[in-house]
């Protein structure tokens, strides 16, 4: 996969460029006139901002990361119904910066923590399931489940359940393995309304 970086800010392309180096990015101030549909590109939301309909659906269209120097919830939810696979800061830390360039490269889409947490808590409520999920798990699996579904953060649970934070680490990876979910935003959708 194609690495792209597009920002105009000369101090941001640096980091970027340091961050992701494995990935030998291609550093633009604009967006490429051929891009393959194996391109991932980290871009910066000002960029974004001059671009025509045309130019956002072309763009939307591939694995894009938006960092935003100032990210609201609001814009993650627009840049996600879009089509970006990832949003965040522009100046978070080197190895959210990592884990959502490899989440994408995977086919995931990737969101900083709070916003999930956000995204969780919105969710609309479905009709009670026949089969409970949670029949599937231990009482504790079941405990952690139920929080991580509501949104709580990894210490929260360990500090409500009087259990380590890698405790809640280990059911967490292993609600997600008997469940065969990848993720706390899988298992909001699957628990909802149970």
């Amino acid at each position: 996969m194609r690495f792209y970086i597009v920002t105009k800010n000369q101090s941001l392309q640096k980091r970027w460029s340091n961050i992701l180096a494995i990935y030998s990015p291609i550093v633009r101030e604009t967006i490429p006139s051929y891009l393959s549909n194996e391109a991932l590109i980290v871009i910066h939301d000002d960029v974004l901002c001059h671009l025509n309909e045309e130019q956002k659906k072309s763009i939307f269209s591939l694995h894009v990361i938006v960092l935003s120097t100032t990210p609201t919830f609001e814009q993650a939810r627009l840049a996600l119904e879009l089509g970006a696979k990832g949003y965040g800061n522009t100046l978070m830390h080197e190895s959210y910066l990592l884990s959502a360039s490899q989440a994408i490269m995977e086919g995931n889409v990737w969101l900083s923590p709070e916003y999930i947490t956000l995204l969780i808590r919105g969710l609309p409520s479905m009709p009670k399931k026949e089969t409970n999920p949670l029949n599937h798990l231990t009482h504790r699996e079941s405990e952690v489940a139920i929080l991580l579904a509501q949104g709580d953060s990894h210490k929260e649970i360990a500090e409500k359940l009087d259990i380590t934070v890698r405790t809640v680490k280990a059911h967490a990876t292993a609600i997600y393995c008997r469940l065969n979910i990848k993720d706390r935003l899988a298992l909001a959708l699957l628990l909802r309304n149970q």
